[in-house]
Parts: C-alpha cells; sequence; structure tokens
C-alpha cells in the first residue's frame, strides 16, 4: 500500500515508526522544495539512502571531509565520461581513494542523509512499496529506532544552536586562542578555521567547503564556546545564488497561487528563466506544485541557453586577473566560480565541481558574463 502526506500532519518520527512495526519494504521519499531525499527500506530496517542534494553527493562529500581535493574530484568527473563505472569505482582505480575508505565514507553519507531529513520542520512524503535501490545505493542496515534515538539528538543540538545562531547569515572572525591540536587534525574543522575571516557568513563557508550547513554550523558553535570564534555579527549577506532576482516589478510580493500562475504564463511563453526567478523569488514556496514547475521552468532554461548562448563544452575566461577585481562586488558563490577560471576548465565542469543546483549555476555564470567579469572563449563556441 502506497501513502502519500506530509509531515505537518505526521510528523517524522511517527513515519519512521509506522514503516517500522508494520516491516515495511520499499522506498520513502521526501520532497522539500527542489530537494528530493529518499531512503530504502526491507522489512522495517533502513537499508539504503539517496539525495539530489549537492553537498549530499559523493564527490562533495570527499572533498568537504577532506578525503579528496578539488582538482582530484575534477580528474575523476572528467573519467566518468569515458566511462560506465560509478564515480566512487573511477576514484579507487585512480588511486585517489582506498576502496574502505570510500565504503566508510558512502556508508556515513547514507546515514547523514537520513539524519538531516530531521533538520526539516515540514516535507512532503511518499511510500512507495516494493522499491528497490539502485545499484549506486550503498546497502546498511540502520535500526528505525536507532535512528529516531539520534533523530531527537540532532533536533536538540539544531535547538542549542539556534540560541546563538539563528540561521546561516551570521559572521564568525577567529579569536586568539590557539585551537587544540585534535581539533586541527579534523580535516573538515581545520579547513573552516582556515576559511574562518570575520567577513563571510555560515551559509558562504558551507558553500566554499563543499558542505552541508549542518555540519559547519555545529563545529562553530563549539568553536565559539571555546573561545576560538567571536561572532562579528547575526545579520550577515544571505546566501543569494541569484534566486532573489525577480523578473519584472509588478511581480514581486506575488501570493504562492499568483506566482505560480505568473510563472506559468512566462513558461508558456517561452521565458523560462523568468518563470525560474519567479518560482525561486523570497520566500520560498514549499509547495509541491511550485516544485514540479520549477523543474520543467529550470529544464526548460538549461536547454534555451546551451542551444541559444553557450554549449556545455564552452570554456568560459576571465575578462581581467583575478587579482584586477578588487574594486568590484563579488559574493562568495560568484568567487568560487571566477577562481575556478583556468583557461581549460569548461561549463560542464563547473557545473559538475559547483555545490548547487545546475540551473543556479549557469545562470550565476550567465550573469558574470553580463556584468563583463566573464567572457567565452571564442574557439571553444564556435567549435562545440
Amino acid at each position: 500500500m502506497s501513502l502519500s502526506g506530509s509531515t505537518r500532519t505526521m510528523n517524522l518520527a511517527d513515519l519512521l515508526q509506522w514503516v517500522a512495526s508494520a516491516q515495511k519494504t520499499g522506498r520513502l521519499d521526501f520532497r522539500q522544495s527542489t530537494v528530493v531525499k529518499e531512503v530504502y527500506l526491507q522489512e522495517g530496517l533502513i537499508v539504503g539512502a539517496a539525495s539530489n542534494q549537492p553537498t549530499e553527493m559523493l564527490g562533495h562529500v570527499l572533498v568537504a571531509r577532506g578525503m579528496l581535493t578539488e582538482e582530484q574530484l575534477r580528474a575523476g568527473l572528467l573519467a566518468r565520461r569515458e566511462s560506465s563505472e560509478f564515480l566512487g569505482q573511477i576514484l579507487v582505480r585512480l588511486g585517489f581513494i582506498t576502496r574502505d575508505d570510500l565504503l566508510r565514507a558512502l556508508a556515513e553519507r547514507t546515514e547523514e542523509i537520513v539524519y538531516s531529513l530531521f533538520e526539516w520542520d515540514e516535507a512532503d512524503f511518499h511510500f512507495e512499496p516494493d522499491a528497490r535501490p539502485g545499484p549506486q545505493v550503498v546497502l546498511i542496515s540502520l535500526p528505525v529506532d536507532h535512528v529516531l534515538l539520534r533523530g531527537v539528538h540532532r533536533c536538540d543540538e539544531k535547538a542549542r544552536i539556534r540560541e546563538i545562531f539563528p540561521d546561516g547569515r551570521v559572521v564568525l572572525a577567529r579569536s586568539d586562542a590557539e585551537p587544540p591540536e585534535a581539533i586541527l587534525q579534523h580535516p573538515l574543522a581545520r579547513r573552516i578555521l582556515e576559511t574562518l575571516d570575520g567577513h563571510r557568513s555560515i551559509d558562504e563557508l558551507a558553500f566554499l567547503l563543499h558542505a552541508s550547513p549542518f555540519p559547519v554550523m555545529k563545529f562553530l558553535y563549539e568553536a565559539y564556546r571555546l573561545g576560538l570564534a567571536r561572532i562579528v555579527t547575526l545579520e550577515g549577506p544571505p546566501l543569494m545564488l541569484v534566486t532573489g532576482e525577480a523578473p519584472d516589478a509588478e511581480l514581486v510580493g506575488l501570493t504562492g497561487p499568483a506566482r505560480i500562475a505568473a510563472a506559468r504564463d512566462r513558461l508558456d511563453g517561452g521565458d523560462p528563466e523568468a518563470a525560474v526567478a519567479l518560482l525561486c523569488e523570497d520566500p520560498p514556496l514549499d509547495d509541491a506544485q511550485a516544485a514540479e514547475m520549477l523543474e520543467k521552468a529550470e529544464q526548460a532554461f538549461l536547454a534555451k541557453v546551451y542551444q541559444d548562448e553557450f554549449p556545455a563544452d564552452a570554456v568560459p575566461e576571465l575578462a581581467r586577473p583575478l587579482q584586477e577585481l578588487t574594486g568590484e562586488t563579488i559574493r562568495s558563490e560568484e568567487y568560487f566560480l571566477l577562481s575556478r577560471l583556468d583557461g581549460a576548465t569548461t561549463v560542464r565542469n563547473l557545473v559538475e565541481l559547483a555545490p548547487m543546483r545546475e540551473a543556479e549555476t549557469i545562470r550565476l555564470l550567465r550573469r558574470l558574463v553580463r556584468r563583463g567579469l566573464v567572457r567565452l572563449s571564442p574557439s571553444s563556441v564556435s567549435t562545440a
């Protein structure tokens, strides 16, 4: 028997208890806007999980943990185009990571996807009976009661952290205190401290480190408690990407149903980017219909850009050396893309490397082109 609903009416704990007590086999899908997370069950046990959240994908997880460099990830992604192997298998074959380390990281990532569901205030869900995980899903055996205990602990942690850090806009700086050696031996903790500059928000730090926001926020909370970091401001700039841009001034502030209707008109009228901008405008629409339309609008937008403006194999180049852009207002997500342009990196490479959705990466790249900060190599466009 399939089951659909919202965690507003059936909370996550009750839902997991139901599948466990009924010894269900199948797949639980959770959707929040464009993010979809899948949890696989076998006779009431959690045996696997998957996510389309960029920072929960294997390559970004390994980079965030310091198990892989960005250059190695790029090499692995390049090799994957020539092979039918999964990315993890390629990384092992190239000698970038051992098989044991890969399996451990995959298992830990699977558990983290499950636990991250407790960070969501609400989500739509659907249970598909007898659905089986694909070959790319690493199988584990995770009792639901164990997940519930960890989930309650995660919720308590989140509440404590929110008392100090209301959201990811908090900006922190290093204090004069020297961190203990044990902290510096943890790859993500060390990289967070190295990146902490008193200007970037928590969300920006997580973005630059290819990491999910929660572990970054959790470490900084502990660093703050230990006197290793201090708060500069509680209201730093939000991580905007380009989703805050509305296509037309008169459309700003529309209600949810009106925004969906306006987005449909724009999409039907051949302007998918305007539809994307409307659907991504703040506040975000937590609505299944809006999420479905956003996916359609993003696919139409990407197809149009790749056909009419620049192909995926085009090579973006800096219009000026990076050191000459100091007078420009450049956000962290823009700097991420600009700093990866080396004359060989293609648009496809950027999409694969950036810890954000493909449409967001392309919209951001187009904005940099329109600002005159990036140009496309003529040879790469003409021969693509």
